[in-house]
């Protein structure tokens, strides 16, 4: 038979040994593939917008109708004095009020609940007048 160590036969390769491997290698030491080259990179700052230098004034326009007056004061700007104000809020006995009042006697309003309507605030229509000149803003109804 064959003696331990292989002859140089065609049949048989010669033995592998992790010492043949590392001597073919170089070492231990793992190749990296190359990298491209960074690119610099320069940052460029976008330029400033184009914003005035000064803030525009605030203007108040005056009320158009009865839209955004509620049942509290409101700063508004007179039509007639053109002053900024904030408006004085009274309550007087509108449509509303009297309706409120015949519905409550109606559905058996007795000793005098129907003139509770006449004495709630929520119930009456709320009249704005500017406390400068007096004037009327607006009246913001019940109904």
């Amino acid at each position: 038979m064959a003696s331990a160590t292989y002859p140089t036969d065609p049949i048989y390769p010669p033995p592998y040994t992790v010492h043949d491997e590392l001597k073919a290698s170089g070492g231990y030491q793992q190749q990296m593939p190359p990298q491209p080259p960074i690119q610099p990179t320069y940052f460029v700052a976008p330029p400033p917008p184009a914003v005035p230098m000064y803030a525009p004034a605030t203007v108040f326009q005056p009320i158009m109708g009865t839209a955004l007056l509620g049942r509290t004061p409101v700063a508004v700007q007179c039509p007639r004095c053109q002053q900024q104000i904030v408006t004085v809020v009274q309550y007087e006995t509108g449509g509303g009020t009297w309706l409120i009042a015949l519905l409550i006697c109606l559905f058996g309003g007795i000793f005098g609940c129907c003139l509770i309507p006449f004495c709630v605030p929520g119930c009456q229509d709320a009249v704005h007048t500017c406390p400068a000149c007096r004037n009327l803003i607006g009246r913001r109804n019940i109904i």
